[in-house]
């Protein structure tokens, strides 16, 4: 999963460190980790973390990524990002990210949950524009992983 980060605009931050050591960078600043897999062969097929805001601890910022396993999954996929996400928001009353304006299918999986969408910016000396999406804990109905909660299985 390391080298989906070589695509990712975030790897120009940090052009020194290969994808796999940014990964493990992100996943030790992270509070919360999660992790999907195929119970077929136990690849990992989804990872989502989240970390806390150096300015403000009460806001998470959410990071996921997934594998073509969920092509076409999307209800799936949707359901798992439902219960991590409820999870996130029970530790932090706020998510937020930006997100490429050019991910319309990670766009619209966030704005079918909840978040809201700001309209794409770019920032200063870059030719990239970026959504800043954000979910509020009491926006967010999220399902129960409590008792009678049925857990969702990817194959």
């Amino acid at each position: 999963m390391a080298t989906l980060l070589e695509d990712q605009p975030g790897a120009s931050d940090w052009p020194e460190k290969e994808p796999g050591r940014r990964l493990v960078e992100t996943v030790a600043f992270s509070a919360q980790i999660w992790a999907a897999r195929r119970l077929s062969d136990g690849a990992t097929t989804a990872l989502w973390g989240v970390t806390p805001r150096l300015d403000n601890p009460d806001v998470g910022y959410l990071w996921m990524m997934s594998l073509a396993a969920f092509d076409g999954e999307s209800r799936e996929f949707s359901m798992l990002c439902r219960l991590v996400f409820g999870e996130m928001l029970d530790q932090f009353p706020r998510l937020e990210q930006h997100i490429d304006a050019r991910e319309d299918r990670t766009l619209e999986l966030l704005r079918g949950l909840g978040f809201r969408i700001e309209p794409a910016e770019r920032e200063l000396g870059s030719a990239t524009a970026f959504h800043h999406v954000w979910l509020e804990s009491e926006l967010f109905g999220h399902l129960s992983n409590g008792a009678g909660a049925t857990p969702v299985l990817v194959n």
